[in-house]
């Protein structure tokens, strides 16, 4: 159980989030986001946004990166960097995911509060949930994927099948 909750966004609102960012950014009709090449743009666009690359032993096993929402401070392990460089899907999603905690929480200023009670947060209330969502989004554009399938959405969008599947699934119907 999480010990924060942050105010609801439904997906609508994070994919609305995502396409505002690709459309600031010119990248509206791209399938392959550049997510490494954001990283920098940001510290030039933000004055709270940084970033940096750290050796895989200085976050536990379990983390590949990490976001400060006080200080707008992402770390990235070495090793995640490295395959996001490389077109590693799952590397490249990790950091569209911290990027989705710095724009949601520290960007957007959605109202993250402790959840002293402990009682089970709704879905969308939840900040880890609101980041995968909002980077399945940016980096699985539904206005451009539509009629693909999903091994077609992982190799043109730089995915990992499974977040594909996850995006594939929840496309709008049409």
């Amino acid at each position: 159980m999480s010990s924060y909750m942050v105010e609801p966004k439904s997906r609508a609102d994070l994919r609305r989030l995502a396409r505002i960012l690709r459309e600031h950014l010119r990248l509206d009709d791209i399938l392959y986001f550049p997510i490494v090449e954001l990283l920098d743009v940001m510290t030039e666009l933000f004055s709270d946004f940084n970033y940096e690359i750290v050796a895989d032993s200085v976050l536990s096993k379990k983390v590949h990166a990490d976001t400060d929402v006080r200080t707008g401070h992402i770390r990235i392990k070495e090793s995640v960097y490295e395959g996001a460089c490389n077109g590693e899907g799952r590397d490249r999603m990790t950091i569209a995911h911290e990027i989705g905690h710095y724009f949601t929480l520290c960007f957007c200023g959605f109202k993250l509060t402790r959840n002293f009670s402990n009682a089970k947060i709704i879905t969308f209330c939840y900040p880890e949930w609101q980041a995968k969502c909002f980077a399945g989004e940016l980096m699985v554009p539904a206005h451009l994927v539509r009629g693909m399938d999903r091994d077609e959405i992982a190799e043109q969008c730089g995915v990992s099948f499974d977040a594909a599947c996850v995006q594939y699934k929840h496309l709008p119907k049409e």
